[in-house]
């Protein structure tokens, strides 16, 4: 697998208005689709798809506890490493985001 980047927005300032502090957005990067997650200013990025039951994670919430929740079955995945809290199903893909002096880019494995 080749990791391959994309860009995503000029700067945090960008970022922060088009995905408002602690919220969630769905977006398709080539052919991928991935949520986007405002946590506090900072960007991360997971698949969209729920590992349980491919639900969308982007319709989900986040937690005090750095998880995002599936809004399905209520699934909770650490957002440092995709790991379902319960380990009822597989971990979740986390995608890297790099901040760059000429953008913010999505880091993308195909």
């Amino acid at each position: 697998m080749e990791l391959n980047w994309y860009y995503l927005f000029k700067d945090l300032q960008e970022m922060q208005k088009a995905i408002p502090k602690n919220t969630l957005r769905k977006a398709t990067v080539d052919g991928t689709k991935v949520c986007l997650i405002n946590q506090n200013g900072k960007l991360k990025a997971t698949a969209d798809l729920c590992p349980h039951q491919a639900a969308s994670l982007s319709g989900g919430r986040l937690n005090a506890f750095n998880e995002i929740i599936c809004p399905l079955h209520g699934y909770r995945f650490e957002l440092n490493n995709g790991r379902e809290t319960d380990q009822r199903c597989d971990d979740l893909e986390i995608h890297q985001i790099d901040v760059r002096s000429d953008g913010i880019y999505l880091g993308i494995y195909q």
